[in-house]
């Protein structure tokens, strides 16, 4: 997991070919600006969905982990809170989905809690269980990019 500013994304171009592209189209493609919904660049290599939602409680939320795909999220406006934990030692709720790359986890009593406000972006790889969308000091609308 890698927790950090927009500003310094150029840093985990590193991590590899369609991270450095997601980087670069965070910077140049103004994304922010578009419609909800999902936007292939390199089919399903690569892809991102701008997502525009109100925070919930964490009662409502619930943690999940991929396994095909590593995570960018990049809260462009509003703050929430994102649950994180090792995927080890979870309780799986809902199997893995292969079509939708998914699996859910009932909440452990134990997690970090990444509070994430506007400009920051977190990198989740497979065995990152991660809990998003939940609300800081209240419910708040928030404009995310997730790659």
């Amino acid at each position: 997991m890698v927790l950090d500013r927009v500003e310094n994304a150029a840093l985990y171009a590193a991590l590899g070919k369609r991270f450095a592209q997601s980087f670069d189209l965070l910077k140049t493609g103004n994304l922010g600006s578009k419609e909800a919904g999902t936007y292939e660049v390199d089919g399903k290599k690569l892809y991102y969905m701008v997502q525009r939602y109100t925070t919930k409680p964490t009662a409502e939320r619930r943690f999940e982990s991929h396994r095909k795909y590593a995570d960018i999220q990049v809260v462009l406006s509003g703050r929430e809170v994102m649950g994180y934990r090792q995927v080890r030692g979870l309780e799986m709720t809902t199997p893995y989905d292969e079509a939708k790359d998914i699996m859910f986890y009932s909440t452990p009593s134990e997690y970090t809690e990444l509070k994430m406000g506007a400009g920051e972006f977190v990198v989740l790889f497979p065995d990152d269980a991660h809990m998003p969308q939940v609300q800081w000091s209240g419910p708040a609308q928030v404009v995310k990019i997730v790659f």
